[in-house]
């Protein structure tokens, strides 16, 4: 190198500063390295709630700005204008759920729950699955993620009644439905992760709490007025530790004329009994979608599974499926308004 070159690289560049672009030259060329082996080593890992929390936020950038990555996997949510939803049907799917050990770890690392609690659900997803009312692994992921003892209401904590198997009372004439027959019914009603569902009867919460689970689209309309208020506080304080509840959307209204301002709906549930399918809710469907509720007279109800239909001239058919094979249950009544119950009254035959 001719002379005068070292000369002026001697005076123009102090030593530091070559050992500085010299160091970021090495850390530069290191890093890129390691990036693919991070990437690999990240995805052996268990998501947390954060993680999930992190890449469902981005997600929904990408719909906003119309460019879902998602849809490239058959997701199709509608996402409000400027609304971001916390995904639980990632966090679900995280969930590993093939051993009791595995999910124990899984649910100390990334829940609070009492482990009490998270043996009392362990043994009730079993049962459940044994008896076909948890079917698909998705529902199973959400019966474990829900945290019933939080929905049973205070005096039946106190009693130790958080999964008993019974239906218990929640005050305002309301009740929170067994165990078995909210994972018949979810099972049932066959939630696909685009979904859009409709729960006519918020009552304790717990019902679209497991939903969250399953889709981020929730709309839940309750009737009661005190029974609201105090299930949309509890959701309102459980959303810090549980942030899929946020994506429940709720409403104060008579749940016979559904949710038009957002129909149509993939999947209907009706938490109360009645006679006759309402026909608002049956327009809201869309063709193709399942309806699940208690239909029947009072205090003789059969879980129905109702399937619209639309033929190639444009009718509408409807299938129907007993989904207890004749056995009867019992739901509080579905009521209007004033209180009035929204079945025929029973007339009854002199003996």
């Amino acid at each position: 190198m001719p002379r005068i070159f070292v000369n002026f690289f001697k005076k123009s560049i102090p030593a530091s500063h070559v050992f500085a672009v010299f160091s970021g030259i090495v850390i530069g060329t290191l890093f890129g390295l390691s990036i693919p082996l991070m990437v690999l080593a990240h995805s052996e890992r268990v998501a947390s709630y954060e993680e999930v929390a992190a890449v469902s936020m981005v997600e929904d950038a990408l719909r906003l700005a119309g460019r879902s990555s998602s849809e490239e996997e058959g997701f199709s949510y509608i996402t409000l204008p400027g609304i971001q939803k916390y995904d639980g049907p990632r966090l679900a799917q995280s969930m590993p759920i093939e051993t009791k050990e595995a999910w124990f770890s899984w649910m100390s690392r990334n829940r609070g729950d009492a482990p009490v609690y998270l043996e009392q659900r362990w043994e009730w997803a079993q049962n459940l699955v044994m008896t076909s009312e948890l079917k698909r692994p998705e529902d199973v992921r959400a019966f474990l993620l829900t945290p019933r003892e939080h929905f049973v209401r205070a005096e039946n904590v106190k009693k130790g009644l958080e999964y008993a198997d019974t239906w218990l009372a929640i005050g305002y004439g309301a009740t929170i439905t067994d165990p078995d027959i909210v994972s018949m019914m979810t099972t049932t009603l066959n939630v696909k992760p685009w979904d859009k569902v409709l729960e006519i009867g918020t009552g304790s919460g717990y019902q679209s709490a497991i939903l969250s689970y399953l889709t981020k689209d929730v709309y839940s309309i309750e009737i009661i007025r005190p029974l609201y208020l105090e299930t949309d506080a509890l959701y309102r304080d459980l959303e810090r530790n549980f942030p899929s509840f946020s994506v429940i959307n709720r409403k104060l209204g008579d749940g016979y004329y559904g949710w038009e301002e957002f129909a149509p709906f993939d999947k209907i549930i009706v938490t109360c009994a009645i006679d006759h399918i309402p026909p608002p809710l049956l327009r809201q469907l869309n063709p193709g979608g399942i309806m699940v509720l208690p239909l029947g007279p009072p205090n003789r109800q059969y879980i129905m599974e109702i399937v619209k239909h639309e033929e190639e001239d444009g009718s509408i058919t409807l299938s129907r499926r007993d989904v207890y094979n004749g056995q009867s249950v019992k739901f509080i009544p579905f009521r209007d308004e004033v209180g009035a119950s929204y079945s025929a009254p029973v007339i009854e035959t002199p003996k």
